[in-house]
């Protein structure tokens, strides 16, 4: 199943990772379900771990975006 467009604008970012978790990527990729690079695997789990902490209550949830302002985000 595709991927619908992100109603908000992506924000570049560079990480750095030992060799382990590169490897632990790697395996993620094999399971299919977290990307197709170690970029998106780990785009996947940082949102997916943001979520958890939602739930938990460690994190408080990012307030809406206004649609019409869903592309414009000040830095």
């Amino acid at each position: 199943m595709a991927k619908g467009r992100n109603p908000l604008e992506s924000v570049e970012l560079t990480l750095s990772v030992n060799v382990q978790t590169a490897w632990y990527l790697d395996r993620l990729i094999e399971k299919g379900l977290y990307g197709n690079s170690r970029a998106d695997a780990a785009a996947v789990l940082i949102y997916d771990h943001c979520k958890l902490l939602i739930a938990q209550g460690e994190l408080e949830r990012a307030p809406p975006i206004p649609a019409k302002a869903a592309n414009i985000i000040a830095p």
